[in-house]
């Protein structure tokens, strides 16, 4: 799964780096990279959502369904903008 995941970011960032190359505008690859990495897991959830909603019907009671859009949108804002960081120690 986290293969496919990154192999995702890694087209999407190929991708608009040569739509920006095509207009003529100045890329920058690590914003793009943060920017995908911050709204494709969104994305995923409400696919995710719609086929178990195609599948199973009224499975996911609406308290379930904002607490993870919440969570994953506190963590695209955090991936983008940074404010929490995480240190390794060696």
């Amino acid at each position: 799964m986290l293969n496919i995941y990154k192999r995702m970011i890694t087209f999407l960032v190929k991708d608009a780096k040569k739509r920006a190359e095509e207009k003529g505008v100045e890329f920058n690859e690590t914003e793009s990279k943060k920017k995908n990495e911050a709204w494709l897991p969104i994305i995923l959830f409400y696919v995710l959502l719609y086929m178990m909603a195609l599948i199973a019907p009224n499975l996911i009671i609406v308290e379930f369904y904002l607490v993870g859009l919440f969570g994953l949108t506190i963590r695209g804002l955090n991936h983008y903008y940074e404010w929490i960081k995480f240190v390794k120690e060696d």
